[in-house]
């Protein structure tokens, strides 16, 4: 009885080793999120994010704070938009020096002003619902 429960231990060790060893995590880190968009308006939610969110990221793409972003669009109105991190650490505002979110800001402005971006901004709450955020990390199988 001892050497069956000793054996199964070894074995269960050596699924779970051999397991391990066939796949890793992919380095950084991507914010995933799902948002449902009223029939009809999807064409208004796009020329919405291009103007903000879009434009947002690309900026911060080219300041290397964010690795890529991206614009899925899925079946019944759903948007999935996407941002790769480098690292979780690379999410936290203070990643970014204060003389950073300056020439982010001044950037930003040259492409919409601050009252565009919040009238843009407010006329996403009559057009979509953000479902969910997630952080998810992808998996390499070797």
């Amino acid at each position: 009885m001892r050497l069956l429960l000793i054996s199964m231990l070894i074995f269960s060790v050596s699924a779970f080793t051999q397991e391990e060893s066939s796949r890793e995590p992919a380095p950084g880190v991507t914010e995933l999120t799902v948002i449902k968009v009223k029939a009809n308006y999807l064409g208004d939610y796009m020329d919405g994010i291009e103007k903000t969110w879009v434009a947002s990221n690309q900026i911060a793409k080219d300041m290397g704070k964010i690795v890529d972003y991206g614009v899925y669009v899925g079946n019944n109105n759903y948007v999935y938009l996407t941002v790769q991190h480098e690292s979780y650490a690379s999410m936290d505002p203070s990643y970014w020096s204060e003389e950073e979110t300056e020439e982010f800001q001044t950037k930003f402005r040259k492409i919409i002003s601050q009252d565009d971006q919040t009238s843009t901004a407010q006329s996403y709450e009559d057009i979509r619902e953000i479902v969910r955020v997630e952080m998810i990390n992808q998996i390499i199988f070797k």
